[in-house]
């Protein structure tokens, strides 16, 4: 969990991950890389919260966790866009 920390921060930057970091938010995070609105997306998602770099820039995202699976929302107010990053039960 420590080197996940580390890596964390080193990719995002003290500013944005060190709220994310704690043991028990550490269990249950995971890495997700994709596209959103046209570009690159790179998350580190725990429980309640992501931090994602978005091409050059940092961007936080609200995590939640249905039963179809987890979303990512941004905590921006002017973007409404929902982001699939996990599946549930036997979906593809």
């Amino acid at each position: 969990m420590c080197e996940m920390a580390k890596m964390a921060i080193a990719e995002y930057g003290e500013k944005y991950a060190e709220s994310l970091i704690s043991e028990y938010a550490l269990r249950r995070a995971f890495w997700w890389d994709g596209e959103w609105r046209g570009k690159p997306i790179s998350c580190f998602v725990t429980e309640k919260k992501a931090v994602c770099k978005v091409g050059e820039k940092m961007a936080t995202f609200y995590v939640f966790d249905t039963p179809q699976g987890v979303y990512l929302r941004p905590e921006i107010k002017l973007v409404d866009d929902w982001i699939k990053v996990a599946h549930r039960g036997d979906d593809s």
